[in-house]
């Protein structure tokens, strides 16, 4: 933790969340949770504490600044054990303090040595929490809604939790260049950060070209990562486009994460394998097709209004190859069917 982390106002009226390690998919499933907390307790200073990194102090900042006031990130509060009471003495008194983790144990050395007046965790049987939410005896299955039960505890009713990113009139600007108006786009981003999480490249080209028949029009949202397989998917679909493979000219100022956004408002639909990318679709409320093998999709399912979730384990197998093309594109035809409004 840094050495001036803990430079404070004693007459800051605070709450604390504390967080695990958070990837790009793991901190938007908390989005929602943090609007509701905001808008439960708009006077208070919510800090965010991340025992190791968190992307609500890089990729997220721009949405979540208006929400956060502190990040503390690798706060080192999981381990090493000897450490960790020491490290939770540091820390100022909170009003308040919700724990997304599920360790029991660092779990309840917060609970012990954190000083506070209110305590939620979302442990099974809410375990340690000062209240349930109301009405219930369990948690959720999902990292998000397991979230959100916190504030419904804290509160006593069901968190506000919805909201949008915005973005700049140029990033909406040149999205509509590359996705231009008159066609259903159907967005297809084939990549994750894990190879096992990845469907099947030659299954997303087949998908691609069947949407194409049925009068879709499907863009690939291909990351940096991912450049090397724009050759094969041009040539196994010529009509696709490639919204992201052009650099964005430094000069108007588009972050990526901007321009990924921009472009997901213009999509009537994507498919995406469980990534970044596809919980950003699901948080911008871009209807999704969200495929699942070897993780837990009960628990890491993107969060918004309108996700339809495909498993392997429906198709008889564990690995993303189990799931066969025509579910995914009949997936796709139950969020939007063919007579989607042209972009």
């Amino acid at each position: 933790m840094a050495s001036n982390a803990l430079a404070v106002d004693p007459r800051e009226r605070r709450i604390a969340v504390l967080v695990d390690r958070e990837g790009l998919g793991d901190a938007l499933l908390k989005i929602p949770f943090l609007r509701g907390v905001r808008r439960a307790y708009p006077a208070h200073r919510i800090w965010w504490i991340a025992t190791h990194q968190t992307a609500m102090e890089d990729d997220l900042k721009p949405w979540v600044a208006p929400l956060i006031d502190r990040v503390v990130s690798h706060a080192g509060l999981t381990s090493p054990d000897r450490e960790i009471v020491p490290r939770l003495r540091q820390l100022p008194p909170f009003d308040l303090v919700f724990d997304t983790r599920t360790r029991f144990m660092t779990v309840l050395l917060a609970r012990l040595f954190l000083k506070h007046r209110g305590f939620y965790a979302c442990l099974p049987g809410y375990a340690l929490s000062d209240r349930l939410p109301p009405g219930r005896w369990t948690r959720p299955n999902g990292v998000a809604a397991r979230a959100l039960t916190m504030i419904e505890a804290a509160i006593g009713h069901a968190a506000d939790w919805k909201g949008t990113f915005e973005v700049s009139p140029a990033a909406r600007q040149l999205a509509a260049e590359r996705l231009p108006d008159g066609a259903r786009h159907i967005g297809l981003a084939p990549g994750s950060r894990e190879v096992r999480k990845n469907w099947p490249l030659d299954r997303y080209v087949a998908l691609a070209q069947a949407l194409a028949a049925k009068g879709h029009a499907p863009a690939f949202l291909i990351g940096p990562q991912e450049r090397d397989w724009l050759a094969a998917l041009r040539a196994g679909v010529p009509q696709a486009l490639f919204p992201e493979a052009e650099p964005v000219d430094p000069a108007h100022g588009i972050g990526r994460l901007e321009f990924a956004i921009a472009l997901g408002r213009r999509l009537t639909a994507a498919v995406a394998n469980d990534s970044g990318i596809g919980h950003l679709m699901a948080a911008i409320g871009t209807p999704l097709v969200s495929l699942f093998g070897p993780s837990d999709a009960g628990r890491w399912a993107p969060f918004g209004e309108r996700v339809v979730i495909v498993r392997a384990q429906d198709f008889g197998g564990d690995t993303m190859e189990a799931i066969p093309v025509d579910a995914v594109s009949s997936a796709v035809d139950r969020l939007v069917g063919n007579n989607a409004p042209l972009v």
